[in-house]
């Protein structure tokens, strides 16, 4: 098939959208003749438009590692053209010209769900249900309603979509677990040893309440024994390492590589995610696939509790005390937590990723052969 892929930003490594798009970017270019519309570096079958951010939204865009792609008509259109089938990544600026050009054109469009009103609205400060409400309605008649099809991360995702009158069909794809992401002979750091270690993944921003995790670690009876480890990059980076000072072990922050975060995944005792807003929570998928055992926070705004063995591995989100008790818990029972971890590898095997793709492409072949508009 001639796909082409459109998406403000695939180069990104701080946003669990970007890295996902990009995944099923290379695994695409492998299987079918796959032209990516985006920004950033040059490359191989991929056209690059100018990037560009809001001017009142610039520095948080930085710090979330997102921009949008400044769309050239002439260039989309000749692209749109050639195409058998159009994916549509991103509900902005590209995506909409991208998706005027297609149905102009009767191509069929896949749009995924990977842009949730909460988490953009909480990092500019709008924390507001009635706005949150407005742009789910906004993106749906905009842009989801209009394509053939949508392709969601989750079943919470689905909902959500179908809460505000989705009208066209809309399909649970995972991002999917990717093969390297499994239990391996790791040794745990020498300075870690005699620690229990708490490990958090994930951009460092408001909503995946580092701030509440820390209060946790202080109020644990166990404070003295736990280790927190915390990666990633974002717009709290110099708050939360100053938060982290105040443990009695202070927190360790690091941005790390692929390799490395495998074997953290593989030598922590516990992942905890307390994140308030997910649509699917692609660092908890990992964590597990290593055979780490997960708390995680049972938020509204978040799909990540799906992952979560049973309710032991569940707090309320928000909630200090819940956190603290289900933390100390796991830290006074810990031979239980080390058995849970051959059910947690089995457990992220339903999300492995080459079932994600596969599923992804048969749709696609599915809308080629008989288009729905």
């Amino acid at each position: 098939m001639k796909i082409v892929f459109v998406a403000d930003n695939v180069d990104g490594e701080k946003s669990g959208g970007v890295v996902s798009t990009r995944r099923f970017i290379d695994h695409f270019k492998k299987t079918d003749d796959l032209t990516v519309i985006s920004t950033g570096k040059t490359e191989e079958k991929k056209i690059v438009f100018p990037a560009f951010y809001f001017p009142f939204a610039k520095k948080q865009m930085q710090e979330m590692d997102f921009l949008f792609a400044w769309p050239k008509k002439k260039i989309l259109a000749a692209a749109i053209k050639e195409a058998d089938l159009v994916h549509i990544q991103f509900p902005f600026f590209l995506g909409y010209q991208a998706l005027k050009i297609a149905r102009e054109m009767d191509k069929p469009v896949v749009f995924g769900f990977h842009v949730q009103p909460e988490n953009l609205m909480w990092n500019i400060g709008l924390d507001y249900e009635w706005l949150n409400a407005f742009l789910y309605r906004f993106f749906i008649r905009t842009f989801y309603n209009k394509a053939d099809l949508v392709m969601s991360p989750s079943i919470f995702g689905r909902t959500m979509l179908e809460k505000f009158s989705i009208q066209v069909p809309v399909e649970v794809i995972s991002n999917g677990l990717p093969e390297q992401f499994k239990p391996k002979q790791c040794v745990k750091e020498p300075e870690f040893a005699d620690k229990f270690v708490i490990l958090m993944v994930g951009r460092l921003a408001k909503e995946k309440r580092h701030d509440l995790v820390m209060q946790a670690i202080k109020q644990s009876k166990f404070k003295h024994k736990i280790q927190l480890v915390v990666t990633g990059q974002g717009a709290l980076r110099a708050e939360l390492i100053d938060l982290g000072n105040t443990l009695p072990n202070p927190a360790f922050f690091e941005y790390v590589s692929q390799e490395k975060l495998i074997s953290l995944f593989n030598t922590a005792d516990l992942f905890v995610h307390a994140s308030e807003i997910e649509l699917e929570g692609m660092a908890v998928l990992e964590a597990i696939g290593c055979g780490l055992p997960a708390l995680i926070s049972d938020a509204e705004h978040s799909a990540s509790a799906q992952f979560a063995l049973n309710d032991d591995f569940l707090f309320s989100a928000g909630d200090l005390e819940s956190l603290t008790v289900k933390m100390d818990y796991w830290i006074e029972h810990e031979a239980e937590l080390k058995a849970s971890r051959p059910a947690y590898v089995e457990k992220a095997q339903e999300y492995a990723f080459e079932a994600s793709v596969q599923r992804a492409r048969s749709l696609y072949q599915g809308l080629v052969q008989h288009p729905l508009k």
